[in-house]
């Protein structure tokens, strides 16, 4: 009986995907979507993992990670594989039947101090391994799932919105990395994104610029792609502040010196560069190392005057974006159409800054407030709640014939 063909399914961003055992496969051509799932059902079907031997945590990690995550860049992979490596630290030599949640406390020990999205990608691999290891008859109950032991508190999210001095520095500094952060700042486009942006992209008569590739690094060259999520395809509006800086562009929004792709070295030579000379500008165009020791300054100094300390300003690319959605929900954006520009597909990021307070909100808040405990003027004549009625004069009387 010849097998049964197996089917794919067109996405929306025009890929199409093949599922196969709860796994999904995405390519942009249908036969290789439906060969990626055939070969790992294929795989499957061979029994991979040895289910009748006892595995040690540190054997079964290994296999776990090189089957189940194979599909990701070699950054996400090596991400994860450090990850994994604190995880054999504590219990490595365990069978993976014999894993405690004591043995889970002594994990978590090791992520105090660490970043929300340290702990919450560590608490994904953890569960996700031993998931699978009881899928593969290893273990019977996942010991990351215990309710009694939970993953350390962190904070969420250090990006941060720009102050109002910050914002006019990057709209006035001179720079050639000045139209990469004015896209990101007014458009909300990530570092890879703005990266493989080029004037090709930027249609001034519609207005908007299309989103349709990214860079991402792999051992610091930049490889092409698709965007980081499905809806990261997407078409933002160009804001007026914006449209000067894109009217004479020419080529890539932030190319390398040679006029290339920037490699991942480059692009952070260049954001130092950049943020040195944003420093100057803040600092009456003074490096650091003359501050205090100008001319004018020593004058001032000399009659008796005191110098500010210099101000270094220190701002993160993904700054850049977090203060776009600050503006669109300051602006009153609803949810779903910042979600649409900003390319997220999930609500969680977005919301979190529609939570968090802002002078803006607070302002409209309080100038809200007090118009609704501001008593209204009345019309005289006219009682509360009583609508005044209006009516046509009457046609003057005819003067009497004489």
């Amino acid at each position: 009986m010849p097998a049964k063909k197996r089917h794919a399914t067109l996405r929306k961003d025009g890929r199409w995907q093949c599922k196969v055992n709860g796994k999904t496969f995405i390519n942009k051509d249908i036969d290789e979507a439906i060969r990626m799932a055939d070969e790992y059902d294929a795989r499957m079907k061979l029994q991979l993992f040895e289910s009748t031997k006892p595995k040690t945590v540190r054997t079964w990690a290994a296999e776990w990670l090189t089957t189940y995550k194979s599909g990701v860049t070699d950054r996400c992979y090596n991400a994860y594989s450090t990850h994994m490596d604190r995880l054999i630290s504590v219990c490595g030599d365990k069978l993976v039947s014999d894993v405690l949640p004591g043995d889970v406390v002594l994990v978590w020990a090791l992520y105090q101090g660490m970043s929300a999205s340290s702990v919450k990608t560590a608490q994904q691999l953890f569960r996700g391994c031993f998931d699978a290891a009881i899928d593969n008859d290893y273990c019977s109950k996942n010991p990351f799932r215990a309710k009694t032991v939970q993953p350390p508190k962190a904070p969420a999210g250090s990006h941060r919105a720009l102050t109002p001095e910050e914002i006019s520095l990057i709209r006035t500094t001179e720079h050639r990395m000045r139209p990469a952060a004015m896209v990101m700042l007014y458009a909300g486009l990530r570092r890879g994104e703005v990266l493989a942006l080029s004037a090709d992209d930027i249609d001034l008569t519609a207005g908007v610029i299309h989103v349709t590739r990214a860079i991402r690094f792999d051992s610091n060259a930049a490889v092409l792609a698709d965007p980081k999520t499905a809806a990261g395809v997407r078409d933002v509006p160009i804001l007026p502040p914006l449209r000067p800086i894109l009217a004479g562009l020419t080529g890539l929004v932030a190319p390398s010196a040679s006029g290339e792709i920037m490699t991942e070295q480059a692009f952070s030579r260049a954001w130092e560069s950049y943020l040195a000379a944003l420093s100057r500008a803040a600092n009456d165009n003074t490096q650091r190392r003359w501050w205090g020791r100008t001319r004018k300054h020593k004058a001032i100094l000399a009659a008796g005057g005191q110098l500010p300390p210099f101000r270094e300003i220190s701002i993160r690319p993904h700054d850049l974006r977090h203060t776009y959605c600050t503006m669109l929900v300051d602006a009153g954006v609803p949810l779903k159409q910042a979600m649409e520009w900003l390319g997220h597909a999930d609500q969680q990021m977005i919301l979190r800054v529609y939570d968090h307070n802002t002078p803006a909100r607070r302002a409209a808040a309080l100038a809200t407030l007090t118009a609704h405990l501001t008593p209204q003027k009345k019309t005289p004549g006219v009682k509360p709640g009583v609508k005044r009625k209006y009516r046509l004069a009457k046609p003057a009387k005819q003067a009497a014939s004489q």
